[in-house]
């Protein structure tokens, strides 16, 4: 198995630009094969182990604890404002009727955010419709559209909707605490078999997270991204997100309890992570 290619999982959205940028440009990674795919296609290609580590969504290691180790010190995570994960609306929140609100096929945990700030926060029970359609065919059918990464960037850039609510920002207004809407989950299953491959790969992805950081100090961090982003919003947008997972460690734990208490997950699973020693 030592000639076989880590299998690390990628999500193409601007919100990751900055790691994968650090990882490709500074590391040779010659044992590595990167496949991207959404949030919910990565947890589903992780769960069946078709890859050995990836940036997956936060309540997919809820809800199979037994199969997943965390690297530790590393998520996707916001502090208050997050600007990819919005709920494009019609009317104003409080506004919002009963009826099925439409969200993304791309997110499992921006869905079960959703859910939770509806039910406990706003006395909300509507049910949530997984849809394919785009932003603006989506609001034509429902009130709502729960939109995340470029889609919800680019949405909100373009005015799709007349109001715009960040989860992120709903998230931190009602408990105080960040939100972690991805964690780094590796497979207890390709543990056993590529055990240092995934040590070594943990212990780069975390220099890669430091490179990360200092370069959003620099003025080249202008000169990635998508074209489509204006340099003045990436700027806003990389430094609204977090990378760490140190207070961050509350906003989830809090995060899986409300997720228990509404069904989503069966328990409050511990946080186990990987032996990077």
């Amino acid at each position: 198995m030592t000639n076989v290619s880590l299998r690390v999982g990628r999500i193409p959205y601007a919100n990751l630009v900055p790691i994968f940028h650090a990882l490709t440009t500074h590391f040779s990674l010659e044992d590595v094969r990167f496949v991207s795919g959404s949030p919910s296609g990565l947890n589903r290609m992780l769960r069946a182990g078709r890859l050995d580590i990836s940036p997956s969504s936060s309540i997919e290691y809820a809800k199979h604890p037994d199969r997943y180790l965390l690297c530790p010190d590393i998520s996707v995570s916001s502090r208050s404002k997050v600007m990819s994960v919005v709920l494009l609306s019609n009317e104003p929140l409080e506004y919002l009727p009963d009826g099925p609100i439409a969200v993304t096929r791309a997110s499992d945990t921006s869905v079960a955010l959703l859910e939770i700030l509806l039910r406990e926060y706003l006395g909300k029970r509507n049910r949530l419709v997984r849809t394919s359609f785009p932003p603006g065919e989506a609001l034509r059918r429902h009130p709502a559209y729960l939109a995340i990464g470029d889609e919800a960037l680019q949405a909100s850039l373009s005015g799709t909707a007349k109001h715009v609510t960040d989860l992120g920002e709903w998230w931190r207004r009602e408990t105080g605490t960040p939100f972690v809407f991805a964690l780094w989950i590796v497979s207890v299953e390709s543990l056993r078999r590529r055990r240092e491959a995934l040590r070594g790969f943990a212990r780069t992805l975390l220099t890669a997270k430091r490179i990360a950081r200092e370069s959003l100090t620099r003025p080249e961090h202008l000169l990635i991204g998508p074209d489509w982003m204006p340099r003045d919003q990436r700027t806003a947008y990389w430094r609204n997100l977090s990378y760490d997972l140190k207070e961050e460690k509350e906003g989830l734990l809090r995060f899986y309890r409300l997720a228990k208490k509404i069904g989503r997950i069966p328990t409050v699973p511990a946080l186990r992570f990987l032996d990077l020693a």
